[in-house]
């Protein structure tokens, strides 16, 4: 008497071949889903590049050519009132002039695109530092090769990070650092502040509370990197921020 053929080893078979075509399928919906959410962010920088170039170019020459319109009309001024009125109104087209410029600068920094990321570091440091009276080091000597993604969201990550530092640490030394290590290209930014409950900050973040921490851990996150916080009461804080680089990127 023969034994019945054993009807579980194909069931098992098509199951395996179920369950990886179906890994699979994951697999490609997360690879675009990234993709798409990177093109997002490409297309917010581009159009805060357009901006922050209307602002200096369009804003900021009318204002300057006003300014100096003002300014020659003080000179013939002899009413004391109006002497006066045109001095105030150069005055405002100083500071509206001023306002402007930093409006563009932050929107979308000229300095990044012309002359990279290091740059863009030390500019957003000597830029926040003397704002809000703070001290800011920046150590960006070993640099690595990056794309202008990277650099665009290693630069946005620094920006959040010490504006956070600025609005609620009371910190009065901050440093700014990035490097290579492990094949990692990572940015730190760590200050000497007062520290705050990371998993509260974090779980707030994922509720959609606090929209800075929950976007710098997206965008690094859709490059296939990670986030950390570190903060105590006592030592300050630190962010850091680590993404893979590419085969061949080097300091």
């Amino acid at each position: 008497m023969t034994s019945p053929p054993d009807d579980g080893a194909p069931s098992l078979d098509r199951l395996r071949a179920d369950v990886r075509a179906l890994l699979q399928r994951l697999e490609a919906n997360d690879r675009q889903f990234r993709g798409l959410a990177r093109s997002v962010f490409r297309v917010q920088e581009e159009e805060r590049r357009r901006i922050a170039r209307e602002l200096h170019d369009g804003i900021g020459q009318n204002l300057t050519a006003l300014k100096h319109q003002l300014s020659l009309l003080t000179v013939e001024a002899r009413d004391p009132a109006l002497l006066a009125g045109l001095e105030a109104g150069v005055d405002l087209c100083t500071q509206t002039l001023a306002d402007t410029r930093e409006l563009s600068r932050l929107l979308r920094p000229q300095v990044l695109d012309d002359l990279g990321l290091a740059a863009a570091l030390r500019w957003l440091g000597r830029a926040v530092g003397e704002k809000a009276g703070l001290t800011v080091a920046v150590d960006a000597d070993a640099v690595p090769a990056l794309d202008d993604e990277l650099q665009t969201l290693f630069f946005r990550i620094a920006q959040e990070a010490l504006t956070n530092v600025v609005r609620h640490s009371g910190a009065r030394e901050a440093l700014i650092a990035i490097g290579v290590r492990g094949g990692q290209a990572v940015l730190t930014v760590w200050d000497d502040g007062r520290g705050f409950d990371v998993a509260a900050a974090l779980s707030a973040a994922s509720e959609g509370a606090s929209s800075g921490l929950g976007g710098m851990r997206d965008r690094v996150a859709l490059h296939g990197g990670w986030l950390r916080l570190e903060s105590d009461a006592d030592g300050g804080t630190r962010v850091q921020a680590a993404v893979p680089l590419a085969d061949g990127a080097a300091p």
